[in-house]
């Protein structure tokens, strides 16, 4: 199935901060290495109007389209009204009962759709995944109960590479600290 028959896409907004602020700014630098969104972010721009339609809502994915570091996340409710910065893309799933945030998010991050997306930019500068590109990604749909497996075993493998990440870095705490003290005795 193409991304286009699961999602709507809407590119993000070009705003500028002003002092009548309304609305969070959601930009790539507001996520952490995990693709998580900082919590504490405060309302930096004014919406109004039409640009209203351009909040975000829960469940929401943003795609970091612009530069080299590509991504998704499932965005959350924040304190603050938010919008999209002009880097990303907005993904809103149209049929729940279909597919799930999370799953679509979770294949878009795969290291194979990234590379695709990426070996598909333009721009030599600073490389760009246009809407049209990610529309046309092929994405297989299994069964909803099949897609919350999925993300459940991924959630795990993720904690599980972050514990492993811990354990190499206590690791070569030690082995350096019994060093120096074998190196500081002689």
């Amino acid at each position: 199935m193409k991304l286009k028959d699961i999602v709507t896409l809407q590119a993000g907004l070009y705003a500028q901060s002003s002092p009548k602020d309304n609305a969070v700014y959601v930009q790539v630098r507001d996520f952490s290495p995990e693709r998580q969104i900082v919590k504490d972010i405060k309302p930096s721009v004014k919406i109004e109007g039409r640009a209203q339609n351009l909040f975000l809502s829960s469940g929401d994915l943003l795609f970091a389209a612009k530069g080299n570091n590509n991504f998704c996340a499932v965005f959350q409710e924040l304190a603050y009204p938010a919008v999209a910065s002009s880097s990303f893309l907005t993904l809103r799933i149209k049929k729940s009962h279909v597919a799930l945030p999370e799953y679509v998010c979770w294949y878009i991050n795969l290291d194979t759709t990234l590379r695709y997306l990426r070996s598909e930019a333009k721009g030599t500068g600073i490389p760009s995944i246009s809407k049209a590109t990610l529309e046309e990604l092929h994405i297989p749909v299994p069964p909803i109960e099949t897609q919350r497996k999925i993300i459940e075993i991924a959630k795990l493998q993720a904690i599980a590479q972050r514990l492993q990440n811990k354990i190499k870095t206590k690791h070569k705490q030690i082995i350096e600290y019994k060093l120096r003290k074998v190196a500081e005795n002689e």
